[in-house]
């Protein structure tokens, strides 16, 4: 005769083959009474209490995986709720902070928000529930306007320079970049750099001397020459595309002739994207004598050829870019300051 009385949270046993499941109730308190228990069913049934103790003990942690990595203003996000272990969460509850009402409750991990806006921004919350209880993550979805702000390069020479966050999510066979730069500077230049492991000079937009651009694709590169301007912004955009190996500059909203390079070039996703430097390795390896003094604004990269730039500069029809200014995400490094635009 067997007689074992049990406080704990675990509310059945399961017993299924040689696999045994004993998954945890929400009761906090079960007395569990087992009479006349054979030897083996016995070491069971302590096992498996054993087991449920554990699994209650160390619950696994939940994580919000956002996709893509840095969401921009007017493209999907879809936020991952990531829960190690087996077996699983049975249910995800997704809640956004300050709202009674659940956005979504299934076993579906996933939750797929519209094209991002001020009123997609908040704090979502997931809450994972499975045998071993329930983990929470929280996500915070924040938009950083950068509306009428300079990147601000004031030392010459320097080290300083403005790393970008996001990359492309895939392989580019077409992009067009776009900025505005303000400076004095009659030396060559770094505008901005898209190096890989592979090579330093993936995308370069450099300006080598007054009336001057260079574009860089694969570490080859074609010249356009411009109309010289004295003290004002400069916008420039410049696009490439793999499958003819077309590449345009547009200079204040103008085109200029286009040109060949690297066709059917692939440019690799995985890059370190830097402003007012050229890379000459992996991340580094700048040349001071090159770098930006002056000042950076309305950046924006898209994973195809812009046509209709007039309307990019002058009335601001920005959408599905990589990266753009209404929502950079970016670090300052070095003697680089984020300031209001003084000039228009």
């Amino acid at each position: 005769r067997a007689l074992i009385l049990k406080r704990c949270a675990v509310s059945a046993c399961h017993v299924i083959g040689p696999n045994l499941d004993w998954p945890l109730g929400l009761r906090s308190d079960l007395r569990t009474l087992v009479k006349k228990m054979q030897k083996l069913q016995l070491w069971l049934l302590l096992l498996a209490g054993l087991s449920g103790t554990v699994a209650q003990t160390d619950k696994p942690a939940a994580r919000i995986q956002p996709r893509p990595p840095y969401p921009s203003p007017g493209r999907e996000l879809q936020l991952q709720c990531d829960v190690p272990g087996d077996p699983g969460p049975l249910e995800f509850l997704w809640t956004k902070e300050g709202s009674d009402v659940p956005l979504q409750i299934n076993p579906d991990r996933n939750l797929t928000l519209p094209p991002v806006g001020k009123n997609e921004t908040g704090t979502y919350i997931c809450t994972a529930t499975g045998a071993w209880g329930s983990s929470v993550a929280k996500y915070s979805l924040e938009m950083i306007d950068l509306y009428r702000k300079v990147f601000v390069f004031r030392k010459d020479p320097s080290d300083g320079h403005v790393v970008v966050k996001p990359e492309p999510e895939r392989p580019l066979q077409n992009f067009t970049v776009c900025l505005r730069s303000f400076t004095d500077l009659t030396r060559p230049y770094g505008l901005f750099s898209y190096a890989t492991k592979a090579q330093d000079n993936e995308i370069l937009l450099f300006k080598p001397k007054p009336g001057e651009y260079r574009l860089y694709v694969g570490g080859e590169f074609v010249t356009f020459r411009v109309p010289e301007t004295r003290m004002d912004w400069e916008h420039v955009c410049a696009g490439w595309e793999s499958a003819t190996g077309i590449a345009e500059f547009w200079m204040n909203g103008k085109p200029l002739p286009r040109k060949g390079l690297r066709k059917g070039y692939s440019v690799s996703a995985e890059a370190v994207i830097i402003l007012g430097q050229e890379q000459d390795s992996f991340g580094g390896g700048f040349e001071l004598p090159e770098s930006f003094v002056g000042e950076i604004t309305d950046v924006y990269m898209w994973d195809h050829v812009l046509y209709n730039m007039g309307s990019i500069m002058w009335h601001g029809h920005f959408s599905h870019y990589i990266f753009g200014w209404s929502n950079l995400h970016y670090e300052l490094v070095g003697d680089v300051f984020l300031k209001p635009r003084l000039r228009f």
